[in-house]
C-alpha cells in the first residue's frame, strides 16, 4: 500500500489523531504557562546532583524551579556529605536567581566521588559566581547605602554584612563611645538615616548588662 492510499484509506483516523496530538500540546502548554503565572524562574544547581533538596520543607529540583517572590529555606542532604542549609530571596527584581550550593564529602566513599567529580565542582563555581553578582547588585540597588561604604577614618570604620540574602547589618568599628557618636553622624551625612538600618557595634558592652566575674 503506497502513502496515498494509505491516507485515503485512514483519512478519518489520522486527522482526528493530528487534532487530538495539536489539542495536548496547546493544553499542556496553557497548563504549564496558567502554572508559572506569578513566579520567578529559579535554577538550583546542586552538586551531587541527585542530591535531596527541600525548598521549605517541599521537594525541590535540580535545574530550573518557578517559585512565588519570597524568601525560602533551601535544604540540600546526601548520605556521606555535610547537609547544607541556605537562605535565599527569589524576585523578579534579579536578572537571574540562581542558587549554587557543593556539598562537602565526609566518608572515603563521598571523598572519592569527589575526586573522580571535581569537574562538576569547579562547573559550580561558576554558577556561584553568577549568584554572587546577581546578589550583590539586588542588594545595591536595595541598599544605595553599600554604594558608599565600607567607610574608615582614623577614628572609625563603617563597614555592613549581608544577612540571609536579602537584608544588611552596619557595622561600626570604634572602641570609643564618642566615636561611635560620630560614626552614627556620618551615616547621616552621607544621606542615609540610620533607623533604617539595624546597627552593630564592636567591643560594644551594654553598662545596664554588669556580670560579677
Amino acid at each position: 500500500m503506497d502513502a496515498g492510499t494509505f491516507f485515503n484509506t485512514y483519512r478519518r483516523q489520522i486527522i482526528v489523531g493530528v487534532v487530538v496530538f495539536i489539542m495536548v500540546i496547546i493544553g499542556f502548554s496553557a497548563a504549564t504557562y496558567v502554572s508559572r503565572i506569578g513566579k520567578v524562574g529559579t535554577t538550583f544547581s546542586i552538586v551531587p546532583s541527585n542530591a535531596r533538596i527541600t525548598v521549605d520543607g517541599a521537594p525541590g529540583n535540580q535545574g530550573t524551579t518557578w517559585l512565588k517572590p519570597g524568601d525560602y529555606t533551601v535544604n540540600v542532604t546526601h548520605p556521606g556529605f555535610t547537609s547544607r542549609e541556605k537562605r535565599i530571596t527569589v524576585t523578579a527584581d534579579k536578572k537571574q536567581n540562581v542558587v549554587a550550593i557543593s556539598l562537602t564529602p565526609e566518608s572515603d566513599e563521598a571523598k572519592k566521588w569527589a575526586e573522580q567529580n571535581d569537574d562538576q565542582y569547579k562547573k559550580n563555581e561558576e554558577f556561584g559566581a553568577i549568584e554572587a553578582r546577581q546578589t550583590g547588585e539586588f542588594m545595591r540597588a536595595k541598599y544605595p547605602i553599600i554604594k558608599s561604604i565600607p567607610y574608615e577614618d582614623p577614628y572609625f570604620k563603617i563597614a555592613y554584612k549581608i544577612e540571609n540574602n536579602d537584608s544588611i547589618t552596619l557595622t561600626i568599628d570604634t572602641q570609643s563611645p564618642r566615636y561611635r557618636y560620630f560614626a552614627v553622624q556620618k551615616i547621616r551625612e552621607l544621606g542615609y538615616d540610620p533607623t533604617d538600618y539595624t546597627i552593630e557595634f564592636s567591643d560594644f558592652r551594654n553598662p545596664l548588662d554588669r556580670k560579677d566575674v
